[in-house]
């Protein structure tokens, strides 16, 4: 009875201290990324702007990675042809965002952009990119985009 008694306590026991060790663990490690319309949710987003005039978006970035983590979004153009969310866009950056966030932190900010040049079905991208202390630069993590219409500005 004595001996039943005991195993059960170290049970118990052990269980705790395994709950104790594994909550502030993060098993699978993940960052978000999201694009929100002007009322801050997934939705009523611009489907077509004027060419030079000014548009309100927002970012949001959760960090879920077990660690303070430093994020770079670049914002760049891109087309229908070249839709890739693994691989970054070979374009330049027409914006740039960078945030530092502890872990189960996240962000929401409100961005505003321009574009300069005319275009139908406009791939508006957002890249997320994760600065890694082993190799001393950013890694490419994920991307997001809009479709956009640009068109002449209004008379």
């Amino acid at each position: 009875m004595k001996v039943a008694a005991v195993g059960v306590i170290v049970l118990i026991a052990v269980f705790n201290v395994s709950g104790y060790y594994f909550a502030n663990r993060n098993v699978e490690p993940f960052s978000e990324l999201g694009i929100l319309g002007p009322g801050q949710k997934i939705a009523n987003y611009p489907t077509s702007v004027f060419t030079g005039q000014n548009f309100s978006l927002y970012l949001y970035v959760g960090n879920h990675e077990g660690q303070v983590s430093y994020y770079q979004v670049l914002t760049k153009l891109g087309t229908r042809a070249n839709a890739n969310q693994s691989v970054p866009l070979a374009a330049p950056p027409i914006a740039s965002y960078g945030m530092v966030l502890l872990n189960n932190q996240n962000v929401t900010e409100p961005i505003t952009l321009s574009l300069g040049q005319n275009g139908t079905n406009v791939r508006l991208v957002f890249e997320l990119w994760i600065y890694e202390t082993n190799s001393s630069s950013f890694q490419f993590y994920t991307s997001n985009w809009l479709y956009l219409n640009v068109t002449g500005p209004s008379v």
